[in-house]
Parts: structure tokens; sequence; C-alpha cells
């Protein structure tokens, strides 16, 4: 052998490799191969065929020294391993290389090695297989037209050298590419979750995270890489319990974390982990998986509250009807004793008597509204009118009491099937603590627009009250639906539980967040379709 000629191939053969030190597909590896057979070697013709393991098919994965037209056909037209009985596929099935120098004389061709030489205008012509632990991957073909000289023994030699190396660099390439491939995969899966999922090393050091955790914890990828986990939130619960999963190498299922901005805004979190281990079974890190269920967390509360309040409304119906007949019988007497001759004491109290039964007759008219309101009058409304007579009823006593109106209504609001006069009075409960809450001034807003919420198709409308008073305890957020409670002396605490009923019956939906003394704000959702009258009444 030719030692400058190996050496010479050797170095071809060092930089193709180098390609492999950076990332890079297969078919540039293929090209830097071919472009050393063509250029260093000499060949102007060249071409590289993969086998498909799966399809066993011979594919034509590169191929130069033709005109563009021929090059597309034979890269379209893969060889069949099984059926097409070819010099290509004999080099594929066997591993060894086959030379034709003429292939009008040679008698061992095929009729398909015919037609592609007549289309392909080849002469001399050179196949040799690309090989990994005597497994055959490819072949590497070059050949010569008619007026040029022979394949010689040393550009056979040549070219077999550059093969095996090839193959190496071949395979490599596949792998690598593969495991790019993967980890693209992976890294697209993490972005594209919903779900935030965190991973840390057996220290408890942040390695990676995707960007719903980003969005539900708040936090940048590149602030807190290399931080230990527990770093994240100035929470003693989230230091200890996660100090525990990575000193005790526990996995945890359920763990309802709730998390607090600066804002104090609350977010409620379920966290599950399991381990990382490597291909030895050794533990090397942790994953965090993180859901927000902050929403399903209220949606339950409010089905909670709607049940509650159903039970509760079914109970104060009864007991409603039973204290009204004794106490028409009670006015009926009181009336009775102020016909007769009586002193100015004893009609002050008849009369101051006859004002606690009417008292009692408003509650027990509240409390059948709520229990047992009438049937609804739904029509197409426009909400802005509805809001309008608000304002003007409203407008003088925040006027007297020190309190800014403001009201912003969209131009394009949606009309809704609305009862009127229930919804109008839902508002005003709503809008009257408001105004309760601010004894020395402050600001209203009620503001109403559109909203989607991706579910309900005919899109729906959204009405915000907010109030800058004395705000809502966290003690107390939860109970402020139920009938009877207030904190107020001369107030029934029927009002937003009647609100909560008229909602209901339009399929809507109310939230309230409050933060002591800066105020509150009711935020209420009504679909725009016509609600089912007949489901909600049941349900009542």
């Amino acid at each position: 052998m030719n030692s400058d000629r190996d050496n010479q191939i050797l170095s071809h053969v060092y930089r193709i490799s180098t390609l492999l030190t950076e990332p890079t597909t297969t078919d540039k590896v293929l090209e830097s191969i071919v472009q050393t057979v063509k250029k260093d070697l000499n060949f102007n013709r060249c071409s590289v065929y993969l086998v498909n393991k799966v399809t066993k098919y011979l594919e034509c994965k590169y191929i130069t020294g033709f005109s563009p037209h021929l090059e597309k056909f034979v890269m379209e037209r893969p060889f069949n391993l099984t059926t097409h009985d070819c010099i290509e596929t004999k080099v594929a099935m066997t591993g060894e290389p086959i030379l034709v120098k003429n292939f009008n004389s040679d008698p061992g061709l095929t009729e398909i090695d015919k037609r592609v030489t007549n289309r392909m205008g080849r002469g001399c012509t050179l196949y040799v297989p690309l090989k990994i632990k005597g497994d055959v991957i490819g072949i590497l073909g070059v050949d010569k037209k008619y007026d040029e000289p022979e394949i010689n023994d040393n550009e056979f030699e040549s070219l077999s050298i550059l093969a095996n190396y090839a193959s190496i660099i071949i395979e490599n390439s596949k792998l690598l590419q593969d495991v790019m491939n993967e980890k693209k995969f992976s890294e697209n899966v993490l972005k594209s979750s919903i779900n935030g999922i965190l991973t840390v090393d057996i220290l408890g050091r942040i390695t990676s995270l995707n960007p719903a955790i980003e969005e539900t914890f708040r936090i940048k990828k590149e602030d807190v890489l290399g931080k230990f986990i527990w770093d994240i939130f100035d929470s003693s619960e989230w230091i200890t319990n996660s100090k525990k999963i990575i000193a005790e190498h526990i996995n945890i299922k359920g763990w309802e974390f709730t998390s607090k901005t600066k804002e104090q805004d609350e977010t409620i979190l379920n966290i599950s982990t399991s381990h990382i281990t490597n291909e030895t079974g050794n533990l090397i890190g942790f994953t965090f998986l993180v859901q927000d269920i902050t929403n399903e967390k209220k949606r339950d509360q409010y089905l909670q509250r709607v049940n509650r309040l159903i039970s509760i409304g079914e109970l104060a119906a009864g007991i409603a009807h039973e204290i009204r007949n004794p106490l028409t019988g009670i006015g009926v007497v009181l009336d009775i004793l102020s016909r007769k001759e009586r002193s100015k004491t004893e009609l002050n109290l008849i009369n101051d008597a006859n004002g606690e039964i009417e008292r009692l007759e408003k509650l027990i008219s509240d409390l059948l509204t709520f229990a047992r309101p009438r049937e609804l009058n739904f029509d197409l409304v426009d909400l802005k009118t509805i809001i309008t007579s608000i304002f003007y009823l409203i407008k003088e006593q925040c006027n007297h009491k020190k309190i800014k109106l403001i009201i912003e209504v969209s131009d394009d609001l949606n009309c809704l099937f609305l009862d009127q006069e229930r919804i109008r009075q839902g508002l005003l409960n709503i809008v009257i603590n408001a105004i309760n809450a601010m004894p020395n001034g402050g600001k209203l807003i009620i503001r109403a627009l559109n909203y989607k919420d991706g579910v309900d198709s005919d899109g729906a409308v959204k009405i915000v009250i907010s109030d800058t008073g004395t705000g809502i305890s966290n003690e107390n957020k939860n109970r402020i639906f139920d009938p009877f409670f207030t904190t107020n002396n001369e107030g029934t605490g029927l009002g937003l539980s009647i609100t909560h009923s008229i909602i209901k019956e339009h399929n809507g939906f109310i939230h309230v967040e409050s933060e002591e003394d800066k105020g509150s704000e009711f935020t209420i959702i009504l679909p725009c379709r016509r609600p089912n009258v007949s489901e909600d009444l049941a349900g009542l």
C-alpha cells in the first residue's frame, strides 16, 4: 500500500469526522463524504445509498455528477432489497464490492442493471459496502464515463479504505442525530406541556424547568437554574417539604401548596414528585410535576356553596311559612286591641309590635324570594340600560357620601337573555353593600365588557363591581353568600344570598376578591345564550 496515499485518505477522514464535534445532520456528513470522493479521489460521479431496515429498501441519500433531472429520478426511486436484482442490491446483501468495467460485455448483469446504465449513461462502475461490525448499512458508488480511463486497483483500494472509515462516521452521525431528535422531541414536549415540570439534582439544585413552571411560579429560568429548589418561595411549608423530599428521597403525590405573589394573589398548586435514575438505577435527581388547580378549587367551592344554599333555601322556605301564619294571627290580635280605648303607653307598645311584625314580614318575603324565586321572564336585554338605571338610582346617595361613581360599559356589549328586574335587583344588592362599605367616601366602579372563556361558544358578558371600602376578611369571604350572614347590624344578611341565586338562575357565575381596608371586587359572568329555565328552577 502507498503510505502517502493512505495518509492523504486519513486526513480526509479526519476532516469529515470533525463534523461530529458540533451539531450537524447525516445529510451534511454524506455531502462531505461525497465531496471528498469527488475532489480528493478524482471521481466526478458519486452516490451514497443507505439501507432502510424497516422498509427493506436501499435508498439513495446523496448523488452528484449527473443532471439534476437524473439525480432527482434516482433519489425518488429506491431499490427493493428483496425483489430488485442488480449490482446495488447485491453489494448491500452480500457485503462484497462489485466492479463492472464494461456493461456491454459483463455476463453477470441483469435487466435492471442494463436499464439503469442506459438511463444514467454510466461506464466503469464500482460499488463498495458501508459496514459496521459486519452489518451493511449502505453502499458507496462511483462510476466513469465511456471515454474515461477504467477504475484502477489504487482507486479501488482508496475507495474501500475511505468507505471503512466513512461507515463509522455515517453511523455515528445517525446515532447523534437520533439523540438530537430525541432531545428536541423531549424539549418540545416540555415546552408544550400545560403542566409545570421542574427537575433538580440529588442535592436539590434546579437543573431544568419548562415555560409552564416559569408562568406558574412567576420566575425566570436564567434566575433560578443552579439554585436550590427550596429558595423559590419564602414559605415555611415549601421549604420544609422540599427539603424533606430531597433529604429523605421520598416521592409525594397530591401535595396542595398555596403560593402567594407580592401582590398577594393566591395560586393553588397540586405537586407530585418522582425519582430520576441513571442506567444503573442509581438516584440522580427528582422531577416535580406541578398543576395549577386554582380554577378547579374555585369551581368546587362554588358548587359546594350552591348545594349549601339550595339546602338552606329549602329549610328557610319551610320556616318562613311556619312563622308567617302565627304572625298573621298576632297582627289580627294587635289590630283588635288597638281599636279599644288605650293609654298612650299601650298604643305605643302596640305600634312597636306592629313595626316588628312588618320587619319580620319583610324578612319572610326576602326568605321566600331567596328560597322560592318567582318565575323568570327572559327577554333579550341591553345590559347597558340596566346599569344606567342603577346609576341614576344611586347617584345622589353617592354624591351625599362623597363616593366617586364610575361607569364603564363597552360600546359593542353583547345583548343578553335576562330577567331584567331580577338582574337589576341582584346588581343593586352588591352596589348597596359597596356604598355602605365606604362611610367616609371612596370610589365605586361598575364595568361591563364582552368575555370569552373558550367554553361557551355563544360568548358571555363580564360585570365587575369594585369599591375602595372596608373590604372583607379572609375569614368572612367564604360566608358572604350564606343566608343571614351579615356584618351590618341593620341588615338581614339575605341580599348577597339573593344575588347569588339570581346569577345562578341565569346560568352565571359570581366570584369575589377582597382585602381588608383596601376594598372588594365582585366579578359576574353571564352567558349570552338563553338559560334553560326549567332546569334552573328544578335545581332550586
